[in-house]
């Protein structure tokens, strides 16, 4: 009985590896301490497999277990504690859910496979996902269901050219890419709405490359208030493709302009410890027409991006007035302002203009390629092997993707509702 069950393990691991061949490895409620949740299954039964040979339970659609970390081991069901679980889904219909209880979360509901392993007293959480579903839920996470199909378009295709690009982020932590802002937000099938997941499979295989013929590192954001940021003056890289760029799309909409008020003192004390020092408060004062990288006043300068992450700002595209105590701010946009501006691209879709000519806007001289085209492919391969190669679990050559040190908040680094802080 014993061979006959390892067999039967063997071939399930086989047929499922088979069945999810194109598939990502996403690390799920990555910046939360989890240490016990509710899995249920929705669409097919699940073998649960310790050990690689060990059937820990059969969950039949509509059943629930519960898994939790003890003693530095993962538990089902308050049962013995295995180093590792992987929930084995019977076929490609395989939904399940988890709902996080210590700390109590909601409820997410994911496609294909999942293991559970513990470290330091809280649960690993890997989803093993195909492609489609992964970018559809990406593109639900980062933009709503609301959009126009092209805007979902442009963001399915940018998507899945940082997947491609940065696929083997979290290697060491034993998986592709977290579910968070770090690499791209993911929360699983979400409501999953049938126009995401049509732009997605409409341009399998899509993605934007540089004049170099390298992919891009496709950085996004909110609202730009009306004109993008270079690289180089929010992070400390230049790279040729996100220049900043006028973009009339977004400024009309609602909650692209914003006010702050900061008291004086505050101002004062925190210019004096960056080395910025005034004979009168109106000489804070400072006008911005344009994005720039510093706040200049007197010969003397500091980073905006430095003041942002201080005063807690929706973006450094700001102006400073002086009024009755207070610094007042009045700027525009939400976010970093590199690369693509979601607003303006929602509004771009809106107009009639088409997923190539957005990503052309935004990402500065760079192209829409099929990877499945074979005169792209097979030059790209030789070049970019080791980038084009995910699925084969190649690493990245350094020199074809920027260092995560420079460019470090890849992706949506803001959330996409205007008045989220």
């Amino acid at each position: 009985m014993t061979k006959i069950r390892i067999l039967f393990i063997f071939f399930l691991l086989l047929y499922s590896g088979l069945l999810f061949a194109q598939k990502v490895c996403i690390g799920l409620f990555f910046d939360i301490p989890v240490k016990s949740l509710r899995f249920a299954s929705e669409k097919t039964d699940y073998t649960l497999v310790a050990q690689d040979t060990i059937i820990v339970a059969i969950v039949s659609r509509g059943e629930q277990i519960q898994v939790s970390c003890s003693n530095g081991l993962v538990s089902i069901n308050g049962q013995e504690g295995y180093d590792k679980v992987v929930a084995v889904a019977g076929d490609l219909t395989g939904v399940f859910s988890i709902t996080p209880l210590r700390p109590k979360q909601d409820t997410r509901r994911y496609a294909n496979n999942v293991t559970f392993a513990a470290n330091k007293g809280n649960l690993i959480i890997i989803n093993k996902v195909e492609e489609t579903p992964y970018i559809s839920g990406v593109c639900e996470a980062e933009g709503g269901c609301s959009a126009k199909p092209d805007f979902f378009k442009t963001q399915a295709i940018i998507s899945r050219t940082y997947l491609y690009a940065h696929f083997n982020r979290h290697a060491k932590d034993g998986f592709n890419l977290c579910d968070g802002v770090h690499c791209q937000a993911y929360h699983g099938l979400q409501t999953q709405c049938g126009k995401i997941r049509k732009a997605v499979v409409d341009t399998e295989g899509l993605l934007v490359i540089d004049s170099a013929r390298r992919p891009i590192t496709p950085t996004f954001y909110a609202s730009c208030g009306g004109q993008t940021a270079n690289s180089e003056d929010v992070w400390s890289e230049h790279l040729p493709y996100l220049r900043s760029v006028k973009d009339v799309h977004c400024t009309s909409q609602r909650g692209v302009s914003w006010q702050k008020r900061i008291p004086l003192a505050d101002w004062r004390s925190f210019m004096q410890r960056n080395g910025i020092k005034v004979k009168s408060n109106k000489d804070f004062e400072f006008s911005q027409p344009s994005r720039k990288k510093y706040y200049s006043i007197k010969g003397q300068k500091i980073e905006l991006v430095k003041i942002r992450q201080q005063f807690r700002l929706r973006s450094t595209f700001f102006d400073v007035d002086v009024s009755n105590g207070y610094v007042v701010l009045s700027g525009k946009g939400y976010g970093h302002g590199v690369g693509l501006c979601q607003e303006g691209a929602m509004q771009m879709a809106e107009k009639g203009h088409k997923y190539d000519k957005i990503l052309k806007h935004y990402y500065t001289g760079t192209e829409v390629i099929s990877f499945s085209d074979s005169q792209h492919s097979s030059s790209m391969l030789q070049d970019y092997g080791d980038i084009f190669n995910p699925w084969l679990g190649r690493q990245f050559n350094g020199n074809v993707v920027p260092p995560d040190s420079t460019l470090s908040n890849t992706g949506a680094t803001e959330p996409k509702a205007m008045g989220t802080e």
